[in-house]
Protein backbone atom coordinates (compact mmCIF):
# COMPACT_ATOMS: atom_id res chain seq x y z
CA UNK A 1 0.00 0.00 0.00
CA UNK A 2 1.27 3.44 -0.87
CA UNK A 3 1.88 5.97 1.83
CA UNK A 4 -0.14 8.61 0.00
CA UNK A 5 -3.79 8.20 -0.92
CA UNK A 6 -5.49 9.59 -3.97
CA UNK A 7 -8.85 10.08 -2.36
CA UNK A 8 -10.06 13.24 -0.72
CA UNK A 9 -13.02 13.73 1.61
CA UNK A 10 -14.38 16.80 3.33
CA UNK A 11 -13.66 17.15 7.05
CA UNK A 12 -17.39 16.79 7.69
CA UNK A 13 -17.53 13.56 5.72
CA UNK A 14 -14.53 12.14 7.54
CA UNK A 15 -16.04 13.08 10.90
CA UNK A 16 -19.37 11.49 10.01
CA UNK A 17 -17.72 8.20 9.02
CA UNK A 18 -15.58 8.15 12.14
CA UNK A 19 -18.55 8.81 14.43
CA UNK A 20 -20.45 5.90 12.89
CA UNK A 21 -17.44 3.61 13.21
CA UNK A 22 -16.67 4.60 16.79
CA UNK A 23 -20.28 4.24 17.98
CA UNK A 24 -20.61 0.86 16.29
CA UNK A 25 -17.33 -0.34 17.77
CA UNK A 26 -18.13 0.83 21.29
CA UNK A 27 -21.50 -0.88 21.14
CA UNK A 28 -19.88 -4.11 19.95
CA UNK A 29 -17.16 -3.89 22.60
CA UNK A 30 -19.32 -3.12 25.63
CA UNK A 31 -22.85 -3.95 24.49
CA UNK A 32 -22.80 -7.65 25.31
CA UNK A 33 -23.13 -9.20 28.74
CA UNK A 34 -22.24 -7.39 31.98
CA UNK A 35 -18.82 -9.06 32.02
CA UNK A 36 -17.87 -6.78 29.11
CA UNK A 37 -18.51 -3.69 31.22
CA UNK A 38 -16.58 -4.53 34.36
CA UNK A 39 -13.83 -2.15 35.40
CA UNK A 40 -11.20 -4.73 34.48
CA UNK A 41 -12.69 -5.47 31.06
CA UNK A 42 -12.99 -1.78 30.18
CA UNK A 43 -9.47 -0.99 31.38
CA UNK A 44 -7.93 -3.87 29.43
CA UNK A 45 -9.90 -3.07 26.28
CA UNK A 46 -8.84 0.57 26.22
CA UNK A 47 -5.29 -0.36 27.24
CA UNK A 48 -4.95 -2.72 24.29
CA UNK A 49 -6.45 -0.17 21.91
CA UNK A 50 -4.09 2.54 23.16
CA UNK A 51 -1.03 0.28 23.00
CA UNK A 52 -1.65 -0.74 19.39
CA UNK A 53 -2.54 2.80 18.30
CA UNK A 54 0.52 4.32 19.98
CA UNK A 55 2.73 1.62 18.52
CA UNK A 56 1.44 2.42 15.05
CA UNK A 57 1.99 6.14 15.56
CA UNK A 58 5.53 5.68 16.89
CA UNK A 59 6.48 3.47 13.94
CA UNK A 60 4.72 5.80 11.51
CA UNK A 61 7.99 7.09 9.96
CA UNK A 62 8.72 3.52 8.78
CA UNK A 63 6.30 2.87 5.88
CA UNK A 64 3.76 0.14 6.64
CA UNK A 65 5.66 -1.24 9.64
CA UNK A 66 3.46 -1.32 12.75
CA UNK A 67 2.27 -3.74 15.47
CA UNK A 68 -1.42 -3.55 14.61
CA UNK A 69 -1.72 -6.48 12.21
CA UNK A 70 0.00 -9.01 14.49
CA UNK A 71 -1.79 -7.53 17.49
CA UNK A 72 -5.20 -7.95 15.86
CA UNK A 73 -4.48 -11.52 14.80
CA UNK A 74 -3.88 -12.28 18.48
CA UNK A 75 -6.82 -10.16 19.65
CA UNK A 76 -9.16 -12.03 17.32
CA UNK A 77 -7.77 -15.37 18.48
CA UNK A 78 -8.17 -14.44 22.15
CA UNK A 79 -11.32 -12.31 22.29
CA UNK A 80 -13.30 -13.56 19.31
CA UNK A 81 -14.94 -11.88 16.35
CA UNK A 82 -17.05 -9.17 18.01
CA UNK A 83 -14.34 -7.70 20.20
CA UNK A 84 -11.71 -8.23 17.53
CA UNK A 85 -13.62 -6.13 15.02
CA UNK A 86 -14.44 -3.46 17.61
CA UNK A 87 -10.81 -3.11 18.66
CA UNK A 88 -9.69 -3.03 15.02
CA UNK A 89 -12.03 -0.13 14.28
CA UNK A 90 -11.07 1.86 17.36
CA UNK A 91 -7.34 1.38 16.82
CA UNK A 92 -7.74 2.60 13.24
CA UNK A 93 -9.73 5.69 14.19
CA UNK A 94 -7.51 6.63 17.14
CA UNK A 95 -4.23 6.30 15.26
CA UNK A 96 -5.58 8.04 12.16
CA UNK A 97 -6.36 11.11 14.25
CA UNK A 98 -2.57 11.60 14.29
CA UNK A 99 -1.61 9.93 11.00
CA UNK A 100 -4.35 11.40 8.83
CA UNK A 101 -7.97 10.50 8.08
CA UNK A 102 -9.83 10.15 4.84
CA UNK A 103 -11.98 7.71 2.94
CA UNK A 104 -9.18 5.16 3.34
CA UNK A 105 -9.97 5.07 7.06
CA UNK A 106 -13.08 3.04 6.29
CA UNK A 107 -11.07 0.59 4.19
CA UNK A 108 -8.34 0.31 6.82
CA UNK A 109 -10.90 -0.37 9.53
CA UNK A 110 -12.55 -2.98 7.34
CA UNK A 111 -9.25 -4.61 6.42
CA UNK A 112 -8.02 -4.82 10.01
CA UNK A 113 -11.42 -6.16 11.04
CA UNK A 114 -10.93 -8.96 8.52
CA UNK A 115 -7.47 -9.57 9.99
CA UNK A 116 -9.05 -9.95 13.45
CA UNK A 117 -11.64 -12.36 12.06
CA UNK A 118 -8.84 -14.27 10.37
CA UNK A 119 -7.02 -14.49 13.70
CA UNK A 120 -10.13 -15.96 15.28
CA UNK A 121 -10.56 -18.51 12.50
CA UNK A 122 -6.89 -19.52 12.43
CA UNK A 123 -6.27 -19.43 16.18
CA UNK A 124 -6.03 -23.21 16.35
CA UNK A 125 -3.08 -22.98 13.97
CA UNK A 126 -0.87 -20.62 15.98
CA UNK A 127 -2.12 -21.16 19.54
CA UNK A 128 -1.85 -24.64 21.04
CA UNK A 129 -2.93 -25.19 24.66
CA UNK A 130 -2.49 -21.44 25.26
CA UNK A 131 1.07 -21.63 23.88
CA UNK A 132 1.94 -19.30 21.01
CA UNK A 133 3.47 -20.94 17.93
CA UNK A 134 5.73 -18.14 16.70
CA UNK A 135 6.53 -19.69 13.33
CA UNK A 136 2.88 -20.08 12.42
CA UNK A 137 2.07 -16.58 13.66
CA UNK A 138 4.81 -15.28 11.36
CA UNK A 139 3.18 -17.03 8.41
CA UNK A 140 -0.24 -15.66 9.36
CA UNK A 141 1.22 -12.17 9.68
CA UNK A 142 2.92 -12.43 6.29
CA UNK A 143 -0.34 -13.43 4.59
CA UNK A 144 -2.37 -10.86 6.52
CA UNK A 145 -0.13 -8.05 5.26
CA UNK A 146 -1.08 -8.69 1.65
CA UNK A 147 -4.76 -9.21 2.46
CA UNK A 148 -4.84 -5.92 4.38
CA UNK A 149 -3.01 -3.95 1.72
CA UNK A 150 -5.16 -5.32 -1.10
CA UNK A 151 -8.38 -4.35 0.69
CA UNK A 152 -7.12 -0.85 1.47
CA UNK A 153 -5.97 -0.45 -2.14
CA UNK A 154 -9.57 -0.92 -3.28
CA UNK A 155 -10.17 2.63 -2.04
CA UNK A 156 -8.65 3.97 -5.27
CA UNK A 157 -11.62 2.57 -7.20
CA UNK A 158 -13.87 5.20 -5.66
CA UNK A 159 -11.91 7.95 -7.39
CA UNK A 160 -11.41 5.96 -10.62
CA UNK A 161 -13.31 2.65 -10.94
CA UNK A 162 -10.85 1.19 -13.40
CA UNK A 163 -9.18 -2.20 -13.11
CA UNK A 164 -6.07 -0.74 -14.72
CA UNK A 165 -5.79 1.89 -12.00
CA UNK A 166 -6.09 -0.75 -9.30
CA UNK A 167 -3.47 -2.99 -10.91
CA UNK A 168 -1.07 -0.07 -11.33
CA UNK A 169 -1.65 0.94 -7.71
CA UNK A 170 -1.00 -2.59 -6.48
CA UNK A 171 2.19 -2.93 -8.51
CA UNK A 172 3.50 0.45 -7.39
CA UNK A 173 2.68 -0.37 -3.78
CA UNK A 174 4.31 -3.82 -3.80
CA UNK A 175 7.49 -2.62 -2.01
CA UNK A 176 5.30 -1.21 0.77
CA UNK A 177 3.39 -4.49 0.94
CA UNK A 178 6.66 -6.36 1.36
CA UNK A 179 7.68 -3.93 4.10
CA UNK A 180 4.40 -4.63 5.87
CA UNK A 181 4.92 -8.39 5.57
CA UNK A 182 8.53 -8.21 6.74
CA UNK A 183 7.55 -5.92 9.59
CA UNK A 184 4.89 -8.38 10.70
CA UNK A 185 7.49 -11.14 10.86
CA UNK A 186 9.76 -8.99 13.02
CA UNK A 187 6.85 -7.93 15.25
CA UNK A 188 5.71 -11.54 15.63
CA UNK A 189 9.18 -12.57 16.79
CA UNK A 190 9.92 -9.59 19.02
CA UNK A 191 6.51 -8.67 20.45
CA UNK A 192 4.28 -11.65 19.70
CA UNK A 193 4.97 -13.53 22.96
CA UNK A 194 4.49 -10.39 25.07
CA UNK A 195 1.24 -9.54 23.29
CA UNK A 196 -0.02 -13.08 23.74
CA UNK A 197 0.81 -13.14 27.46
CA UNK A 198 -0.80 -9.74 27.96
CA UNK A 199 -4.01 -10.90 26.29
CA UNK A 200 -4.08 -14.05 28.41
CA UNK A 201 -3.73 -11.97 31.58
CA UNK A 202 -6.60 -9.76 30.46
CA UNK A 203 -9.06 -12.64 30.52
CA UNK A 204 -11.46 -12.56 33.44
CA UNK A 205 -11.39 -15.61 35.73
CA UNK A 206 -15.07 -16.05 34.91
CA UNK A 207 -14.36 -16.34 31.18
CA UNK A 208 -13.33 -19.48 29.42
CA UNK A 209 -9.63 -19.77 28.69
CA UNK A 210 -8.22 -20.29 25.24
CA UNK A 211 -8.00 -23.86 24.08
CA UNK A 212 -6.95 -25.10 20.70
CA UNK A 213 -9.62 -27.79 20.56
CA UNK A 214 -12.76 -25.72 19.95
CA UNK A 215 -13.66 -22.25 18.76
CA UNK A 216 -16.30 -22.01 21.49
CA UNK A 217 -13.62 -21.88 24.17
CA UNK A 218 -12.38 -18.49 23.00
CA UNK A 219 -13.86 -15.44 24.62
CA UNK A 220 -16.63 -13.88 22.54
Amino acid sequence: MLGLHALGLSPEGVLFIEIILVCSALFALFGGGPENRTQKAVAWSFGIIAALAIGRIILGPIPNVQPVTIGLLLVGATYGVRKGIAIAILVTILSNIFLGSGMWTLFQAGAWSIVAVGGYMAANQFIKDEKLMIGRLMIAGFIAAFVFNYIVSLSVLIADPSLGVLIAYLITGLPFDLLHAAGNIVIAISLGPSMHNMLLRSLSPTNLSIRSSTNESRVE
